[in-house]
C-alpha cells in the first residue's frame, strides 16, 4: 500500500522509475514518459495504485466470489441504503474527519469510483474494466 501516500513521497520511486524505463528503451531525457509506460504496458506509481485499488472495487462489486470473503461487503452501493433504484453504481463514501481517514482504502476506493465514467461503473468483465481502467487512470 505504498502507493497511498502524498504523491510527493513517492517523487523519487517515479524519477528513478522513469530512468530505468529510460534506459531499457535507449531513450532520452527528451522523451515523454507517456511513451515509456505506454511501450511497457505499465503505469507510474501513483497511478498504478489507483488501477488496483479500482480494479479492487469492480471485483467486489461484480465479483465478490473471487475475493476472500472478509471483503465481500467492504463497499456499499448507494442502491443498497436507499429504497429505490439509483441510475449508477456509486459507492457510499463513508464519513471521515481527517486527512488520513481519506486515505483508507474503504474511502479512497468509493472516491476513486465514484469518479469514473458510467461507462466503466457499468462495465461488468473485468477484462474490459481493467483495458479502459487503464486508459482513464493514466489521462
Amino acid at each position: 500500500m505504498y502507493g497511498n501516500t502524498f504523491p510527493s513521497y513517492l517523487d523519487k520511486l517515479t524519477i528513478l522509475n522513469n530512468k530505468l524505463l529510460r534506459i531499457l528503451q535507449k531513450k532520452g531525457r527528451t522523451c515523454c514518459n507517456e511513451r515509456l509506460y505506454l511501450q511497457y504496458n505499465t503505469l507510474p506509481p501513483v497511478q498504478l495504485f489507483s488501477y488496483q485499488v479500482l480494479n479492487l472495487v469492480h471485483k467486489v462489486v461484480y465479483c465478490p466470489h473471487l475475493l476472500p470473503s472478509i471483503f465481500h461487503n467492504y463497499f456499499t452501493l448507494s442502491s443498497s441504503i436507499h429504497g429505490y433504484e439509483t441510475r449508477h453504481n456509486k459507492l457510499c463514501l463513508s464519513h471521515v474527519n481527517t486527512r488520513f481517514g481519506q486515505r483508507i482504502l474503504r474511502y479512497k476506493g468509493s472516491q476513486l469510483w465514484n469518479h469514473l465514467p458510467s461507462n466503466l461503473i457499468n462495465s461488468t468483465t473485468s477484462q474490459s474494466f481493467g483495458k479502459k481502467t487503464k486508459i482513464v487512470v493514466f489521462l
